[in-house]
């Protein structure tokens, strides 16, 4: 709402701007000077002259522009700018003076020969001796049809401009969208076959702790279900999933990994979005345990302000092996698309341990 109000508060003062233009400047050498609709030709003609261009802005910018320059119809929308054109140098001297446009066309005609021209309401006036259709541009003041013209191409020029460039965001942004679906589509199996192994151990197992884990992953499968195609979530929720990831672990893995897990900061107000952080956990699961021997895993989740920390390591074990997985690696190109310059990775795969140090800048 605030967003919306904003924007609509921004076009007004941009219009009402537009229209006093003319009059910032005037001839009395003074800053500002409102319009005198009544008595003075001049104003009269530019104040409808801008509204009528300010209208037709708008209209070229979201009717003519989508419905025939973005639909292969250019020679139509051209055809179209140049009709509204004729228009506006129309009615900038005939809509307002009818009756003396008429008078100064017989006069020009030559049906009054030696009779003097009559008054002329452009301003500011052209210089003697040149037509009054001509544009001045050698110099001298453009008359009212060489400005008329001026303001109407530059705003045909703008709205073209503006709506490329938010056609070209677009196309980025859905572009963006689709990568980020695929990604989650190639991550959320991933994680799923992984859990599901875990579970499939403890069954084979016989170990009592096989229903809770089908409930815990059963809450899992819900998040992934109803958050992930979210574009963003409470961070509350985020780690809640991952604390229940974590938890899944500890169930299957039992004494043969030290866990330890920790979050500092408050969690309220903040979001994130979705699984963006699980890989780099999961991963630590995947490639740093090993039933043969004692693993340990380290897992910090720091938020601080606006700045969420993510360390994650794993001492190697002789099971490791040599890639990180498709997992992690959607999760890079992720951080890439959705924190673009809002993110810090740092990774460090040795002999004996990996460790990820993730810095990410949260709303």
């Amino acid at each position: 709402m605030k967003a919306k109000f904003s924007f609509y508060a921004k076009h007004i003062v941009l219009c009402l701007a537009f229209l006093f233009l003319p009059y910032a400047f005037t001839s009395t050498n003074t800053v500002f000077s409102l319009p005198n609709l009544y008595s003075n030709a001049h104003d009269r003609i530019y104040l409808f002259i801008y509204f009528g261009l300010l209208c037709f802005f708008y209209f070229n910018y979201y009717y003519l522009i989508p419905k025939l320059y973005f639909s292969d119809k250019k020679l139509l929308y051209y055809l179209i700018i140049i009709v509204f054109l004729l228009f506006f140098l129309w009615i900038s001297t005939v809509l307002d003076h009818p009756s003396r446009n008429f008078l100064d066309f017989e006069y020009h005609s030559g049906k009054f020969p030696g009779h003097p021209k009559p008054f002329d309401a452009r301003f500011p006036p052209p210089p003697h001796g040149s037509h009054p259709m001509s544009f001045e541009f050698n110099g001298g003041p453009p008359t009212q049809y060489g400005h008329t013209s001026l303001v109407y191409l530059i705003g045909v020029v703008t709205s073209l401009l503006f709506a490329i460039s938010g056609r070209l965001q677009s196309v980025e942004k859905e572009k963006v969208k689709s990568e980020i679906a695929f990604l989650k589509a190639q991550i959320n199996p991933h994680f799923l076959f992984n859990t599901l192994n875990s579970i499939y151990a403890l069954a084979l197992k016989k170990d009592d702790k096989t229903p809770d884990a089908v409930v815990q992953l059963s809450e899992l499968m819900r998040y992934i279900m109803v958050n992930s195609n979210d574009e963003v979530i409470d961070l509350t929720k985020e780690i809640n999933y991952i604390s229940n990831f974590i938890s899944l672990q500890k169930t299957r893995l039992g004494n043969t990994v030290n866990i330890n897990y920790s979050v500092i900061g408050s969690t309220h107000g903040k979001v994130i979005t979705p699984l963006i952080l699980i890989s780099f956990i999961e991963n630590a699961f995947k490639y740093g345990v090993n039933p043969d021997q004692t693993s340990e895993i380290y897992i910090k989740i720091d938020i601080e302000e606006e700045i969420l920390t993510l360390y994650v390591s794993n001492k190697k074990t002789f099971s490791v092996q040599s890639e990180s997985g498709i997992g992690l690696q959607n999760t890079i190109d992720r951080l890439k698309l959705v924190y673009p310059n809002k993110h810090a990775l740092m990774i460090e795969d040795s002999a004996e341990k990996y460790v990820v140090n993730l810095s990410v800048k949260i709303r």
